[in-house]
């Protein structure tokens, strides 16, 4: 402290405090190279490993920083011995160090791209891979974006998962989604994968040569087993032995048939449980908390759902039927038939085409299912039937049903 004391009398204020910019622009630069070269590194210690193709999922979702959909299971189960994917995040919560990036399994990483994009295109112009971009109908990666990857000879997996709908995206973005859902679904090099019957007939409407798969949602089935319970005191005390306990967890939002709900409700035997993200404040407006025999239990992690949904007698998708939920292939449909629980839905396009499901028009028919399910004694065929398709639509099988379509060329 001393010395540095002695060097600002002896040089003045200005010029050490000039010094010292300096040092630190140096110190600053010699840490910058030194992250380069890690970061450069560890592309190559990626690529060092086996694969014949590479998928790139740009996209604007994170990883950890939002519940578990289909990006980051079809990520997640993609790769394989001979197929690296590579997912784009921005989010400091995928990552525990400064080289931003993060190994999910084997040949698979959560990587920040905005530092790797560039080191990573360079180097995969001196090898002979496979080389496909991921792109998803809902989120905001620019057309821009996708040319610099077409330059680079990528091929496009573009992956159509809802409605573009005024109501499911922000207008400020819809424009461009709709202009760039054409762009891309006219595109000869584009492989599009449908999640729903009706997203896959509206890109054979715009181009009946287009190369379509349909593929819908899954489940992860071994995080959904039928004996994960919940200790969750506050829960556990408001469920009655003697009810008929009713439940859905998913967004609250206005695709929810509150009136429905309230119907139900009306039979003070059943119990309704309501678990999830509040998307829009439908669920306050619809003032259905205000009834004794509904509760609200706020959001749970994923890895908690199937301990709080053990504890339901019926589990259900209450949505109304328009153009949102028409084109929907709901997760929780596949989550719900792994614990093996009677499923009831409205009629949902994408939910009637499995008989293991309870199909329900009106809310009198609805009521009327429920005590149906609950006066026949529960079948154990019937539970073995519901996790045996939960298990056929497992994410690793539509992963790899996706990976064969694309590798092949549809």
């Amino acid at each position: 402290m001393s010395n540095l004391i002695g060097k600002i009398k002896q040089k003045g204020i200005k010029k050490s405090i000039r010094m010292i910019s300096v040092k630190m622009k140096k110190q600053e630069k010699r840490s910058a190279e030194r992250l380069s070269t890690r970061r450069k590194n560890a592309v190559e210690e990626i690529f060092s490993q086996s694969f014949d193709s590479i998928i790139i999922f740009e996209n604007h979702f994170g990883y950890y920083n939002i519940m578990l959909q289909r990006p980051q299971h079809i990520t997640r189960e993609l790769c394989d011995e001979s197929t690296l994917v590579l997912y784009n995040s921005y989010y400091d919560i995928d990552y525990k160090n400064v080289d931003r990036i993060t190994k999910i399994k084997e040949n698979c990483y959560i990587l920040d791209m905005y530092y790797y994009r560039n080191t990573i295109l360079e180097r995969l112009r001196k090898t002979e891979k496979n080389k496909f971009l991921m792109v998803y109908s809902t989120d905001t990666v620019p057309c821009s974006r996708i040319k610099q990857y077409r330059e680079e000879g990528f091929k496009i997996l573009y992956e159509y998962v809802d409605d573009i709908n005024p109501n499911l995206i922000s207008p400020k973005k819809l424009s461009m989604i709709t202009e760039r859902h054409d762009m891309l679904v006219k595109a000869e090099e584009v492989f599009v994968v449908a999640t729903a019957t009706k997203l896959y007939e509206n890109v054979l409407k715009l181009n009946e040569k287009a190369k379509v798969a349909l593929i819908s949602n899954g489940v992860e089935c071994k995080k959904f087993s039928p004996d994960m319970k919940t200790n969750d005191e506050e829960y556990l005390s408001w469920l009655k032995e003697e009810s008929i306990k009713i439940g859905y967890y998913g967004a609250l939002a206005s695709w929810v048939d509150y009136n429905l709900l309230k119907k139900l409700a009306a039979d003070e035997k059943i119990q309704i449980i309501l678990i999830g993200v509040e998307h829009d404040g439908t669920l306050q407006e619809s003032n259905i908390l205000s009834l004794p025999n509904v509760r609200y239990f706020g959001k749970k992690s994923y890895e908690k759902l199937a301990g709080y949904a053990h504890f339901f007698d019926i589990c259900m998708i209450p949505f109304v039927v328009n153009e949102i939920t028409e084109a929907t292939s709901p997760v929780k449909l596949f989550e719900y038939m792994a614990m093996g629980k009677p499923v009831i839905t409205t009629p949902l396009p994408e939910c009637r085409k499995y008989d293991v499901v309870e199909i329900a028009a009106t809310a009198e028919e609805f009521h009327d299912k429920i005590y149906e399910i609950i006066n026949r004694k529960q079948e154990e065929t019937y539970e073995q039937r519901l996790i045996a398709c939960a298990n056929d639509n497992d994410w690793s099988a539509k992963a790899t049903e996706l990976r064969k379509l694309v590798l092949k060329g549809l």
